[in-house]
């Protein structure tokens, strides 16, 4: 490559990079949060240098209850239109119209019951008594800064992020030139008058170009494809999400009000203007995870995909800006004089390290709203703040600022640590699985399948003559071997000096099922007459019994031989794999009968196991990418010409014994999944997709997200993405089906069910 065409390339990349809207938006509202801090600094530095101590900390005081009452009295109508915004269409300027009479009616009415109560709950402000001017403006100011809180998230909701930075800038530019005016300066609340009086021109210019030019615009490009919320459902969101708002933030704009009442109004002024500098850092995070709400919202389905690439990208940003805020903290300080500097440096060390794991919070608060999980959201937000609040106001009474910013700095990091080892973890799981951390993640593994089964050899030793005695076998066998399963069954081999039968015991009633589901297929194969010589594959059934305890157990014939994984992965050509699809193929071969997939087979073959998968999760409303891989695969194999017959369901080298020499199956066992009018290539494909995933050592996930991708490169069924991905779902539906040990924020799930629904759920 040429020197000058890297340059190039670079910049293509970049485009590319930024022309995606979840970091095209990301970014602009971090630069949007990046100018305001700035500006909003030198505003505190100017205000500090013009005004005393004790007037700052009074005018900091103010405004922090602005912002709280406007966190109040906004009811998070910002989130709400963020929320619904971007599939609104022909409604948005009836949305955007109905949430700014509701915000302003509703800050009229909280500013003035806060008047009204001033002298008991905020005794410390110059409210009520001071002047009727004051209090007057003190309402006018909570209604326009409520609408100016609220076009932040119109804009974003449209899409237009950029109109934030605009927004905001012009403010700051504002806000800095009103401290220079004689009324302001000569007023001993000249920086809450500074603060507040630039906001009206800049919420009427916003709102004139909406009106004129945004919102029409927005309307005529989603037209088509929107999907309009009903009121309903916007107000049941609204409801949790104002009580998660009034919770997190709240909390934030009450602590300066908490610390000037606790330890006085100079300490109120250090912490407010460490605080504001943190806060800076902390409007990063929020800033990538607005833009996640709206790209999320127009697509759940990769909203996991979504929150992994704005974690990382708000990683990026925050990481060398925390490091530069604790190594300049005193001199970031000194800009407000010696003294801010002296008693609120580490303080400000202690909140920049805390915005790396509130990134984490935030950033789940933006998936759970996509999810409209709320209540989930509402709880872990009250546990969070109500926690901290209660922590930091005990610290107070007996520490310093210090103290409180390590106390905030640790339930910050544990909240952290928890979410993203919980629900979060469905996120950051498959690329752990799949790349450098493969290997800790399959070790990590291996030890958890060795203490499950070192358990089930316990529970098996315990209860084993109980168990000889139910099924009448021989009481002094004993347990030889453990069998890995996945199911609610344990399966081992039985015997005295050598291996005399495999007993299978029910832990659960879903494992007593699977135990008679395969006893039944096994039965009505072994007496098929079309099957003369081939049963001999089947497993034999010696006895079926009950424990005292009530477990069902089944004990069948011991068949000498090795583990078809073992031979399979030692093998250095596919002999094996050959034999076992020669064997199967034969059973589909004597059993199969040509068919169409029509409308009642795509029924039995697609919806069925669909709606397993969509009841594993949490219900279709949960996955809409569920709905759209149902949809790709009825086109895919709708009205296709196939072969229905006996299929094994699960069929894998672990199912599959074979004899000593490795030529030939001595027996096909698990037949729990089996259909008399399966499709029969799925359990081709499937047999295929595990001696991949054996041979490669890759997950299933990984696996069939590459072939989908890109379809195996030769003939045969894994060439067929559309089979491929029925195969995976059978599978997927199979395993949830027969076991309650998988859930859908395990690790199970995060590598084989989340990367596949992200990717073939999605509109190719």
């Amino acid at each position: 490559m040429s020197v000058d065409a890297r340059p190039r390339r670079l910049v293509s990349r970049l485009g590319e990079h930024v022309n995606q809207p979840l970091l095209r938006n990301g970014y602009a509202l971090v630069v949007n949060s990046g100018t305001t801090a700035v500006l909003g600094m030198v505003f505190w530095v100017l205000a500090a240098r013009r005004f005393s101590v004790e007037d700052v900390g009074v005018g900091s005081a103010l405004v922090a209850a602005l912002s709280l009452l406007a966190t109040i009295a906004q009811l998070n109508l910002s989130n709400v239109l963020a929320r619904f915004l971007p599939t609104a269409a022909g409604r948005s300027t009836a949305m955007i119209a109905a949430c700014s009479v509701v915000t302003a009616a509703a800050a009229t009415v909280v500013g003035v019951a806060f008047l009204v109560g001033a002298g008991w709950w905020a005794p410390s402000l110059p409210l009520v008594g001071d002047g009727l001017d004051l209090d007057v403006w003190f309402v006018a100011a909570l209604v326009t800064w409520c609408l100016f809180v609220l076009q932040d998230g119109a804009l974003s909701g449209l899409r237009r992020s950029e109109w934030v930075l605009v927004k905001n800038v012009a403010y700051g530019i504002l806000k800095l030139a009103a401290l220079a005016l004689p009324v302001v300066a000569l007023s001993s609340y000249g920086v809450f008058l500074a603060w507040t009086v630039p906001v009206i021109p800049v919420v009427a210019a916003i709102a004139l170009v909406m009106v004129m030019r945004l919102v029409p615009a927005h309307v005529s490009s989603t037209a088509s494809p929107a999907d309009p919320p009903e009121l309903r459902e916007v107000a049941r969101y609204a409801f949790h999400d104002y009580v998660v708002a009034l919770v997190g933030t709240g909390l934030t704009s009450a602590l300066p009000l908490v610390v000037l009442e606790a330890s006085g109004a100079a300490a109120a002024a250090y912490f407010t203007l460490a605080w504001s500098i943190f806060y800076s850092l902390y409007l990063v995070s929020r800033s990538m995870a607005t833009s996640l709400l709206v790209e999320g919202a127009g697509d759940v389905g990769r909203l996991d995909d979504y929150s992994w690439r704005a974690l990382v990208h708000t990683t990026g940003i925050l990481a060398p800006l925390v490091a530069g805020t604790v190594l300049l903290a005193p001199r970031l300080m000194l800009m407000f004089g010696e003294e801010y500097a002296a008693e609120g440096s580490t303080l400000l060390r202690l909140l920049a390290l805390s915005a790396l794991p509130s990134a984490v919070i935030v950033l789940y608060s933006a998936m759970e709203r996509v999810r409209r999980r709320m209540l989930r959201l509402v709880l872990v937000t009250v546990v969070i703040n109500a926690t901290s609040l209660v922590l930091i106001w005990a610290v107070l009474q007996t520490y310093g600022l210090s103290e409180v910013g390590l106390t905030w700095l640790t339930v910050q990091s544990v909240a952290a640590v928890v979410l993203l080892g919980t629900t979060m973890r469905t996120m950051w799981l498959p690329r752990l699985a799949t790349g450098a951390g493969s290997g800790p993640v399959r070790v990590a593994s291996g030890v958890r399948a060795a203490a499950h089964r070192r358990g089930q050899r316990r529970v098996l030793q315990r209860s084993c003559p109980d168990l000889t005695a139910a099924l009448g076998l021989d009481t002094s066998w004993h347990v030889q071997q453990v069998f890995p399963t996945t199911g609610d069954v344990v399966v081992a081999q039985l015997g005295d000096t050598g291996p005399e039968a495999v007993v299978k015991l029910a832990l659960t009633e879903r494992g007593a099922d699977a135990l008679l589901a395969s006893r039944r297929a096994v039965d009505a194969l072994a007496t098929d007459p079309r099957l003369d010589g081939w049963a001999e594959l089947l497993p034999l059934t010696l006895a079926v019994g009950r424990t005292a305890d009530g477990h069902l157990a089944v004990a069948e014939r011991h068949v000498a031989g090795r583990d078809g994984c073992d031979v399979i992965a030692a093998s250095s050509d596919d002999t094996a794999v050959t034999t076992v699809l020669d064997q199967i193929g034969a059973l589909h071969r004597r059993t199969g009968r040509p068919a169409v997939l029509d409308a009642e087979a795509l029924q039995t073959c697609v919806d069925e196991p669909v709606a397993r998968l969509e009841h594993w999760l949490g219900g279709a409303s949960s996955c809409p990418a569920t709905r759209r891989l149902q949809q790709r695969l009825r086109e895919g194999l709708g009205q296709r010409q196939v072969t229905l017959g006996w299929t094994h369901g699960d069929l894998a080298p672990g199912n599959v014994i074979f004899t000593d020499d490795g030529r030939r199956a001595a027996g096909i066992v698990d037949w729990e999944h089996a259909r008399a009018d399966g499709v029969t290539d799925v359990d081709v494909a499937h047999f295929l997709l595990t001696v991949r995933m054996l041979r490669e050592k890759r997950e299933l996930g990984d696996l069939v997200c590459a072939l989908v991708d890109q379809p195996w490169r030769g003939e045969g069924v894994l060439g067929d993405s559309s089979l491929v991905m029925l195969a995976w779902l059978h599978h997927v539906a199979g395993t949830v089906t027969r076991t309650g040990r998988c859930s859908p924020d395990g690790l199970w799930a995060a590598c084989n069910v989340h990367p596949v629904l992200r990717q073939v759920g999605v509109d190719p």
